[in-house]
């Protein structure tokens, strides 16, 4: 009895439960509905012996044919060591870092299939066809297409892709893989690649005449280069025949492992990964037509397929000399500046150029020859720095050039050694956080510049109208002793200058009562005590803002804060009934917030007062003397009225 009611009320549930799916009108078999109608009759193309000839045209144009003469390869086998560290642009605080793309050694022709077998348990990889990567969609005039590569992610077993123009397979990896990755490939032509370290010259210049493929790599560790064939077989019949791969490979990887990795403060096996070098290659390749300008930055950097960008990819003499390197380290130099902590905004065809410096300096280049504008920028930015006055770095007009605004930062390297960009680069990395303006960016290379040399640089930074804030030219001058060198009139193009002393002339920079024809405010500070040297002020008919108390502004010299210990006074010394006799004084970085920093009484005779600060030497540009009262109820007046400078 008890059966048959569960009976009924499990029967009676399931007609609820039916009765709803039909008040719905639903009858879904699987619980996915499917409106659309469409019958799957998509096919996967599989055919080897079909070419796509759509682009022919093209693709003759750009990147090139393959004749049919060239072999392609069948159920060739190749393996790729996939098991890197993803080093990342925000790990290293760099602009472009290089991505996990592994050049395989074949070419694909245009518009024809190429079979690619994965192997069972491998994921997260994409197969790219076509090196030129530059998507030129938008520009006006079009010398090829637009878009001349493809991606497709590739799966465990067999996956077939075409690419209509043609070029080099690349692996493209999302994560690694602890062991070597065997793949297997059909239909493609081999590419007559320099591999350094693997291939010999004499090999690989018979494989470049034997080939049909009309592009090849040259690689190494460090950087790979996709040339056309037709100019290395070019230079064969010029005055630099490429015909050494081996020594010109060996020379950039020397540049990419000395001057760019290690002068970034990275190595391979870093404990901490944000100290750990790319581990995948730089790129640089050759177009017929650029996104944007001659050369460009990015992942790859790209030149224009002339030959200027050849010979700086392939010239030993250019490589032995840096004539003609510039554009190539430039570019590549752009990648790793760091704006997002010190590289601040009018810098950003600056930094990137000083690598073209580290390379120069470590094979004894001439810095002339870097580039027509280094030899006349840098003279005239030294002008610039060793000019008094007021001055603005970022926005004067006579230092609003990107070579001239390298001067300083060569000048350190030139005076304090190359290892200032290493720790510089270094500590940006660590740094706690971004820096968004331009003065916390000055602020930071002062400090970090300042650290490294044991200095306190604010008199550099001074001289170049490099901006920098109070509190940390404090937390600065609290640490290390002030320069004394004028380093700013160094020229590192002929390692001459940088050696006199610094010294700064303090100037009268107000005095609020002045009579005029009876002494000069000049007189103040020139150093001389004596009858016929003194100030003095309004006995004429004065107004109440002439008469006490009476404030005169000193200037220190500098365009930045430094160290004062006080200040020497001088009664006038023919003239006792103008003695000053109470006084406060003042310092401020403004000329308009002043803090006082102490009182004192003039002795009331003509011997020179010194009257340091009580709290110490203080760190300013101002210094402000009060005049409260004198032995005249009206005037007063000194011989001297200085700063004592440490």
């Amino acid at each position: 009895m008890k059966f048959n009611q569960l009976t009924k009320i499990f029967g009676l549930s399931l007609l609820v439960v039916l009765t709803a799916c039909k008040k719905y009108g639903y009858e879904i078999q699987d619980g996915y509905p499917d409106n659309s109608q469409n019958v799957a009759e998509g096919t996967i193309d599989t055919n080897m012996k079909v070419i796509d000839k759509s682009m022919y045209g093209k693709a003759r144009v750009f990147p090139g044919l393959v004749d049919q003469s060239e072999p392609r390869v069948k159920d060739v086998q190749f393996t790729l060591d996939l098991n890197f560290t993803d080093q990342t642009s925000q790990n290293l605080r760099i602009s472009v870092a290089p991505s996990p793309q592994y050049s395989t050694g074949f070419y694909a022709a245009p518009g024809e299939l190429i079979k690619i077998v994965v192997p069972a348990g491998v994921d997260g990889l994409t197969v790219q066809i076509g090196a030129h990567t530059d998507d030129l969609s938008g520009k006006s005039t079009l010398l090829r297409d637009p878009v001349i590569y493809n991606r497709k992610q590739l799966v465990s077993g067999v996956n077939y892709v075409r690419n209509l123009y043609g070029g080099h397979i690349y692996i493209l990896a999302t994560f690694a893989y602890a062991n070597p990755v065997t793949f297997t490939i059909t239909g493609a032509c081999v590419s007559p690649d320099f591999i350094l370290g693997q291939t010999t010259d004499e090999a690989w210049l018979a494989k470049v005449k034997a080939s049909a493929v009309p592009w090849l790599e040259l690689r190494t560790k460090r950087v790979i280069f996709t040339i056309p064939r037709d100019k290395v077989l070019a230079t064969l019949n010029s005055s630099e025949p490429f015909t050494n791969p081996t020594l010109a490979m060996t020379k950039w990887n020397d540049v990419f492992d000395l001057d760019y990795n290690a002068w970034m403060g990275l190595s391979d096996n870093a404990p901490d990964i944000r100290d750990r070098s790319p581990q995948s290659q730089w790129r640089g390749v050759l177009d017929i037509q650029l996104s944007l300008g001659y050369g460009h930055s990015g992942f790859p950097f790209v030149g224009q397929n002339d030959s200027e960008w050849f010979k700086s990819f392939t010239s030993v003499n250019n490589l032995n000399t840096s004539n003609g390197q510039w554009g190539s380290y430039h570019e590549f130099g752009h990648n790793c500046q760091q704006p997002g902590v010190w590289s601040w905004s009018t810098l950003g065809e600056t930094t990137n150029n000083l690598f073209s410096f580290k390379v120069a300096n470590r094979i004894g280049a001439n810095y002339n020859i870097l580039h027509p504008a280094v030899s006349s920028g840098f003279p005239q930015a030294i002008t610039y720095a060793t000019t008094a006055g007021t001055k603005n770095f970022d926005t004067d007009a006579a230092i609003n050039d990107p070579f001239k605004r390298m001067t300083p930062f060569v000048q350190i390297f030139e005076k304090y050694g190359y290892g200032a960009m290493t720790y510089l680069y270094s500590q940006a990395r660590h740094a706690d956080r971004l820096n968004s303006s331009d003065i916390t960016k000055h602020n930071f290379v002062y400090e970090k510049l300042s650290d490294y040399t044991q200095t306190d640089l604010s008199p550099f930074f001074g001289a170049w109208g490099i901006l920098i804030s109070d509190a940390v030219v404090a937390k600065v001058a609290a640490k290390y002793p002030t320069l004394k060198t004028a380093i700013w009139t160094y020229n590192p193009l002929n390692k001459t200058g940088g050696t006199g002393t610094i010294t700064y002339s303090t100037t009268v920079v107000s005095v609020s009562s002045t009579q005029s024809g009876d002494g000069t405010n000049a007189a103040l500070v020139d150093g001389v005590v004596s009858a016929a040297s003194y100030w003095h002020s309004k006995y004429s008919s004065p107004t109440a803002a002439e008469t006490f108390p009476i404030s005169i502004v000193l200037g220190t010299g500098s365009p930045i804060p430094i160290s004062i210990k006080g200040v020497t006074f001088a009664q006038r010394q023919n003239n006792s009934a103008g003695y000053v006799k109470d006084v406060e004084i003042f310092t401020s970085n403004d000329n308009v917030n002043y803090v006082s920093v102490g009182t004192t009484t003039l002795p009331q005779n003509t011997a020179v007062y010194n009257f340091n600060f009580p709290g110490g030497n203080v760190s300013t540009k101002f210094v402000k003397v009060v005049i409260k009262n004198g032995a005249n109820a009206v005037y007063a007046n000194l011989s001297e009225c200085n700063l004592i400078k440490p």
